[in-house]
């Protein structure tokens, strides 16, 4: 049992869930069993992810395409309308314009909110319950 599975069968709400599954960067090998875990999992991973990488290193000139389709997916329609916008022009002038409107630089704690609220009502109950 890794620590995701451990998560899954432990863990009642999505902020502690969020929380342990945010142990991924100390268990790197867990990336390679991703694949067995629906996409929601694989979807808070990668929301965890694109969070750490613009923590520490703001907008990078490259597409964020991919955290687009996930934040679109859950339901994270604000942080990934300005991701959209800056796919649009990758452009240093526009990288400071769109990361002064991200979450990490404005409510923060809202934006997890509303990843927790995901995880409660659309997908996590329901995978416990097919899980167990």
């Amino acid at each position: 049992m890794n620590f995701i599975d451990h998560a899954i069968s432990e863990i009642t709400n999505g902020e502690d869930f969020v929380q342990a599954i945010t142990d991924i960067y100390e268990y790197p090998e867990v990336r390679g069993e991703l694949e067995k875990y629906p996409l929601w999992i694989k979807n808070i991973i990668a929301v965890i992810d694109c969070d750490t990488e613009l923590g520490m290193d703001g907008l990078d000139l490259k597409s964020y395409a991919d955290a687009v389709k996930v934040f679109d997916e859950i339901g994270l329609i604000e942080e990934a309308e300005v991701l959209r916008d800056y796919d649009n022009d990758i452009s240093e002038e526009n990288a400071d314009k769109c990361y002064e409107r991200l979450a990490i630089n404005n409510d923060y704690d809202a934006f997890w909110d509303k990843v927790y609220v995901c995880i409660d009502k659309n997908t996590y109950n329901k995978y416990l319950e097919e899980y167990a």
